[in-house]
Parts: C-alpha cells; sequence; structure tokens
C-alpha cells in the first residue's frame, strides 16, 4: 500500500504533506517554491511509492472556486 501525499499550492510556496506507510497519520514532509513544486514531486515519486494525491482546491462561501484556483489550475496540469 502506498502513501498519500497532500499538496497545498500557493502563488510563492507549496507546502507538501505524506502519511505514513500504513496511512494512519499524516505528517510535514517539506515546502518548497511553487515553481519547483513538480521537479520535486517527480523526485518524490521516484523514491517513494504514492497511491493517491489530495490537493486543496480552496472555494468561496458561495461554493464557486476563489481566485486562488486560476493559479491552482495550470499547477494540476503540470502535474499530470
Amino acid at each position: 500500500m502506498g502513501r498519500v501525499i497532500a499538496i497545498d499550492y500557493g502563488r510563492k510556496r507549496t507546502g507538501i504533506a505524506v502519511t505514513d506507510i500504513n496511512r494512519m497519520i499524516a505528517s510535514p514532509l517539506v515546502t518548497v517554491r511553487s515553481d519547483e513544486a513538480v521537479n520535486f514531486l517527480s523526485g518524490y515519486f521516484a523514491s517513494e511509492e504514492v497511491d493517491v494525491i489530495v490537493v486543496g482546491y480552496p472555494k468561496q462561501m458561495n461554493n464557486k472556486p476563489s481566485e486562488a484556483v486560476k493559479y491552482i489550475d495550470p499547477f494540476l496540469r503540470r502535474l499530470r
């Protein structure tokens, strides 16, 4: 069973957390510059088994995507 990785993408910095191998506890892994996030994740995926990627996708109170989504969507396309 692989780990779950969680990504909080921001304009300048991206926070990355990961679960233990049993998926019981999530802990912060690293904060990287957002322009380096995809490269960091590619290296991490090469060395660790990851089954699930969770990316924060902020919404406004009216359930519409927040303004930050315009930065997150291009990141998601690069990550794929």
